[in-house]
């Protein structure tokens, strides 16, 4: 039996004013898949994310779970993809538990009285992302890695199965990134899916299952990550020369550049 797509997408297009953004894009997404969508700023990945929550419209088929997309509210969107977005700033200091509560809100409503259920999936949440000792600590007060791991703690809080994480490494140290990607390679093993965007050739290499590649509002590539993080498609997207080579049985990919000393 063939599988179905969690998310589809069918020849999409999305124009601001004159400015052609998105140009027939064909996207689908499966359960328990780690796609990483590449592709040089502006290309139209961020738009894509939008277009995929309801954010902006644009023209074509979306559809989540089989359903199209225009029949959905965004409270019902809620109930099947959450958001994980690059930054967040809370204008209050809330403490890292009720961060994680507000991944209730999508089955509460915003005026609702969390129960002793929904603390319960929150402390849960925490307790398998692996960061229960936060669970009093001030949000605005933790590194940044830190963020990223409440709030994909709340993503679960919200019981759903489809992430789409916008550069969800960046401003992270090293060791937090590593980290991170660890912990999204080990959730979709438990059948989260999960739509990222990111500029690390390496990182994609690292964890995804498929990647994508965006240039000019179109996919350009779509398949195994070693078969598509080729040092042509580098040089095409991004203008750089590299090498791929192997550690390990580990596809990595190595910038080449001229030192000046």
């Amino acid at each position: 039996m063939e599988l179905k797509p969690v998310i589809e997408v069918n020849n999409l297009h999305f124009s601001y004013k004159n400015h052609n953004v998105l140009s027939g894009v064909d996207l689908k997404l499966y359960k328990g898949e780690v796609v990483s969508l590449l592709g040089p700023n502006g290309c139209g990945k961020s738009t894509l994310i939008k277009l995929i929550l309801k954010l902006i419209k644009g023209r074509g088929e979306i559809a989540i779970a089989n359903k199209a997309l225009e029949s959905y509210s965004h409270k019902e969107i809620a109930s099947h993809v959450a958001y994980i977005p690059q930054y967040n700033n809370t204008p209050f200091n809330y403490s890292v538990l009720e961060m994680v509560l507000m991944g209730r809100v999508s089955k509460l409503g915003f005026f609702a009285i969390a129960s002793a259920n929904d603390y319960e999936v929150a402390n849960k949440a925490l307790q398998k992302i692996g960061i229960e000792h936060l669970r009093d600590k001030a949000f605005g007060q933790l590194s940044g890695g830190q963020k990223q791991m409440v709030l994909l703690a709340r993503s679960i809080a919200q019981e759903v199965n489809i992430f789409i994480m916008d550069e969800p490494v960046a401003g992270l140290d090293y060791g937090n990134q590593i980290r991170l990607l660890e912990l999204i390679s080990e959730l979709s093993a438990q059948g989260y899916t999960f739509l990222k965007t990111t500029h690390y050739p390496d990182h994609a290499l690292l964890i995804s299952s498929r990647v994508v590649v965006m240039d000019g509002g179109k996919i350009i590539a779509d398949g195994a990550p070693a078969e598509v993080i080729t040092k042509e498609m580098i040089q095409d997207v991004y203008s750089i020369n590299t090498d791929i080579i192997t550690h390990d049985s580990h596809k990595r990919c190595v910038p080449i550049f001229q030192k000046t000393i």
